[in-house]
C-alpha cells in the first residue's frame, strides 16, 4: 500500500519497483523483447492491464481481454497486470509489454512523454468520471468539509481515484498536504475497505465500480454518503503499443479488436466503451488530460 506525499516520488518508486519485477519474473516474455532476437516481430506478444480489484469477476474480464488481443493479432499472448497504473507506461517504454490497455490519463501522461504509441482510444462517457465517499455520520457533505481529513486515493496513474478527484478539489480550493492529508491505497477496493474500516474520512472511485462495492458487501449504502461527483473524463480507455512494434501487429489489431471488445457486454461494461474507437489519435486528443495533470501539479518532465 502506497502512502506518498507527492505524486513524483510515489510515481517514480513504483516505475523502478515495477521495472525490477518484470526484469525478475516475466521470463519467456523478455526473452522475445526487442533487443534480444534481432527483431521486433515477436511470435508472442506480452499484453499489459492496470490494476483493478481483487474480484475474481474482473480477473477473468482480464485474461478474456487478453484472449481477444490474440484473436485480433493471431500470435500467442501472455498476460500482465502490473502493480500500479504509470507501471504500465514503464513496462510499455522498455519493452517488457508490447500491448496495453491504459486509463485516460495514464494514457495522456504516456504520450506527453513519448514513451508509447496510442493504437486507438474511444469516445468519452458523458457521465461523471468518480464519485467520492464518506460515512453519513462523518460530517462530510460537500468537498468544503475535506479540511484536516484524510483521504484515501487508488494510484499515482489513476485516472477515477486520483486525477478527477484532485481536480475537483482543487477547483473547490483545496490543497492536498495542506487542508487535507492524502494515501495511496494501491487499488479501488482498498480505497473502499480503508474507508469502511475507519482507516480514513474520504476514498474516491470509479462510478462504474460503487455499485459492484454495494453489491460485494464492501460498502453498506445505508452507512455511505457520495458527497462528490467529478466531471466526465474528455476521453475513453486507449489501447497503447510500444513504439517499434511491428506494423503487422498494429493494423491486426486496428482491424480486429474494436469488435471483439465491443461483443463481450462485460469488456465492453467495464472498460466504458461507447461507439467506435478513432484510430493513431493525434495528441490533442489526450491534451485536456495533461492540462489537469499539469494544474494539480504533475511535472511531465519527472515521468520521462
Amino acid at each position: 500500500m502506497h502512502a506518498r506525499a507527492g505524486i513524483i516520488a510515489s510515481s517514480l518508486i513504483g516505475l523502478m519497483a515495477l521495472t525490477g519485477a518484470l526484469a525478475g519474473c516475466s521470463g519467456s516474455a523478455n526473452a522475445g523483447a526487442p533487443g534480444t532476437n534481432g527483431t521486433n516481430d515477436k511470435k508472442e506478444l506480452v499484453f499489459a492491464t492496470p490494476p483493478g480489484t481483487d474480484d475474481p469477476e474482473e480477473q477473468s474480464i482480464m485474461k478474456d481481454l487478453a484472449t481477444m488481443v490474440g484473436e485480433a493479432s493471431g500470435r500467442q499472448v501472455k498476460n500482465l497486470q502490473p502493480a500500479d497504473y504509470l507501471g504500465v507506461v514503464e513496462a510499455v517504454r522498455n519493452n517488457s509489454v508490447d500491448v496495453a490497455i491504459l486509463s485516460q490519463f495514464s494514457a495522456a501522461l504516456a504520450y506527453k512523454t513519448g514513451s508509447v504509441d496510442p493504437l486507438m482510444v474511444w469516445p468519452a462517457s458523458k457521465e461523471p468520471a468518480a464519485f467520492c465517499l464518506a460515512k453519513k455520520d462523518s460530517g462530510i457533505t460537500k468537498p468544503q468539509n475535506l479540511k484536516g481529513r484524510q483521504i484515501a486515493f487508488v494510484d499515482p496513474g489513476s485516472t477515477t481515484g486520483y486525477f478527477m478527484p484532485k481536480a475537483l478539489f482543487k477547483k473547490a480550493g483545496l490543497t492536498d498536504g495542506t487542508d487535507y492529508k492524502s494515501t495511496f491505497a494501491g487499488s479501488h477496493d482498498s480505497a473502499v475497505l480503508a474507508l469502511a474500516n475507519g482507516s480514513v474520512d474520504v476514498a474516491c472511485t470509479a462510478r462504474q465500480l460503487y455499485p459492484t462495492f454495494v453489491e460485494k458487501g464492501i460498502l453498506k449504502e445505508s452507512e455511505i454518503t457520495v458527497f462528490a461527483k467529478t466531471d466526465p473524463i474528455p476521453v475513453g480507455i486507449s489501447v497503447v503499443v510500444r513504439k517499434d512494434l511491428d506494423n503487422d501487429a498494429r493494423e491486426a489489431l486496428k482491424a480486429k479488436l474494436p469488435a471483439l471488445m465491443a461483443g463481450n457486454e462485460k469488456v465492453a461494461k467495464t472498460m466504458g466503451l461507447k461507439g467506435e474507437p478513432a484510430m493513431d489519435p493525434e495528441f490533442s486528443v489526450y491534451e485536456p488530460l495533461t492540462n489537469v495533470a499539469e494544474s494539480i501539479g504533475v511535472n511531465l518532465k519527472d515521468l520521462r
